[in-house]
């Protein structure tokens, strides 16, 4: 059933008719998290860790620094595809990108300790 306003005796079509609705550009955290797929603590993070630019990702609602925080979400969803994104060679071979160099590092470092 489709809601319909009345305005002045004259009926008017909804504002967001059904299978039309659009996803807003700004999000508070709690609805960005869920329609991004992750938790407001990993939003909070990513802005920490310089992930997501204030500005760009992210903005306060009002110019406090109690406000709360609105993200683009359509900004942040390519800033998360960019951070995951691996090359088509290292999805081939399956290689993380260190060519080993961590690993024989933390072997060695496991063999010093074993011979004190």
């Amino acid at each position: 059933m489709v809601l319909q306003r009345v305005r002045a005796g004259r009926s008017q079509p909804p504002a967001n008719p059904v299978g039309l609705s659009e996803t807003p550009e700004w999000a508070d955290a709690r609805s960005a998290s869920h329609l991004l797929g992750v938790s407001e603590k990993t939003l909070g993070r990513w802005r920490k860790a310089g992930l997501l630019h204030a500005g760009v990702h992210w903005r306060r609602k009002f110019p406090s620094s109690n406000s709360p925080v609105l993200y683009h979400l359509e900004r942040c969803n390519n800033a998360m595809n960019d951070a995951t994104a691996r090359s088509a060679d290292l999805l081939e071979t399956g290689d993380t990108g260190d060519s080993g160099v961590n690993r024989s590092r933390s072997a060695r470092a496991l063999r010093l300790k074993g011979m004190r």
